[in-house]
């Protein structure tokens, strides 16, 4: 058996490039250099975007076609054997469903678990048997981190009190650039999910180009609705205003000579990608979603419209084309504001909460 007190234990549905798994994949160096031996339990996608300090080991329980109760048993018992043997010191999960299956299979064992619940539980379509669920087994964790406080007040004042809000840490060097180009360049990243919701704003371009006719959307990301996002802009005329570019290495160059950054989503649990282009000081417009509605005061460092509504975001997006001196003003703040979110400050932050 293993010393505990140099021993961590993430669980999470893989470790691809997203939010959850840059926190992990920072909180995992972090630690192994430290001198803790560090295992990354991932359950659903095989491989990892992230370079791991050599003391970080990748834990695979991803099987595939397996039914879903046959999974569910398979992970519950791997997560549990698995930190019968290793005994860490802490056991931290992060998202609902992984979360629920990390609590359930730590039952008796006497660790030290912190959750991260990752999402807006207000608006993500969880169903009320996942909301009693949540209910009953979080109450087991010794820590729970929320993004946003939207999300923490979604649960009962037994969870609230012994949980933290903590945003995602954000590393970027590069910085916007003032556009002297006469096409106006719009740009929004993130996968092609309902979640997302870039038929809105597609369908909101619509009403834009009738005042811009040259100005272009730049959609940056891949998913499931890449065809019917296709045939949308086909369908309103758009193929040569609105462009699908997919995923991209230099995603923060790519964007960065913008006029507008624009996050369209129906709900998120706190947008890495709005936080990046708030610390790169570029204007930004958002749906009044989860975590944008903290993090941006409308008209000072960002815009807010509210979910769903094309005709507002039109709007939004005509008033920052025809207002240089806002849209300036809105990128300086959004920068000068946006520290807060520094990498190294919210690092601090989440190792200071789990060694509490």
């Amino acid at each position: 058996m293993a010393n505990k007190d140099k021993y961590i234990c993430f669980v999470h549905i893989g470790m691809q490039r997203d939010g959850a798994e840059r926190v992990i994949a920072k909180l995992a160096n972090r630690y192994a250099e430290d001198g803790y031996k560090v295992d990354i339990i991932i359950l659903l996608v095989e491989g990892c975007g992230y370079q791991l300090h050599k003391n970080v080991r990748i834990v695979s329980l991803v099987r595939n076609n397996y039914s879903r109760v046959g999974n569910l048993i398979y992970w519950i018992q791997g997560i549990r054997n698995h930190i019968k043997i290793t005994n860490p010191k802490h056991v931290i999960s992060f998202s609902m469903y992984v979360n629920i299956f990390t609590l359930i299979a730590c039952i008796g064992l006497g660790k030290d678990i912190l959750i991260s619940e990752r999402n807006d539980p207000s608006s993500d379509g969880r169903s009320k048997f996942d909301i009693v669920l949540t209910y009953a087994l979080y109450g087991l964790a010794n820590k729970v981190v929320f993004q946003t406080k939207r999300a923490q007040n979604c649960f009962p004042k037994y969870i609230r009190e012994k949980s933290r809000v903590i945003y995602n840490p954000i590393e970027v060097s590069t910085v916007a650039k003032h556009r002297t180009l006469a096409r106006k360049k719009i740009v929004t990243v993130g996968r092609l999910e309902a979640q997302k919701n870039q038929i809105m704003l597609i369908e909101a371009m619509s009403d834009v180009i009738k005042e811009y006719p040259n100005c272009c959307l730049e959609i940056y990301g891949e998913g499931t609705l890449r065809s019917k996002l296709m045939k949308l802009i086909i369908e309103l005329d758009l193929r040569e205003n609105v462009k699908l570019l997919g995923n991209v290495v230099n995603i923060h160059e790519r964007i960065a000579d913008s006029d507008i950054f624009v996050l369209p989503s129906n709900y998120e649990g706190m947008s890495n990608a709005l936080l990046e282009a708030l610390m790169m000081g570029l204007p930004c417009i958002s749906t009044n979603c989860a975590g944008s509605d903290e993090i941006i005061l409308n008209q000072d460092n960002g815009i807010l419209v509210p979910i769903g509504n094309r005709h507002a975001m039109a709007e939004a997006i005509i008033l920052l084309l025809n207002n240089d001196e806002l849209s300036k003003r809105l990128g300086i703040n959004a920068k000068k504001k946006s520290k807060i979110f520094s990498s190294e400050l919210v690092l601090q932050k989440w190792l200071e909460y789990i060694e509490s």
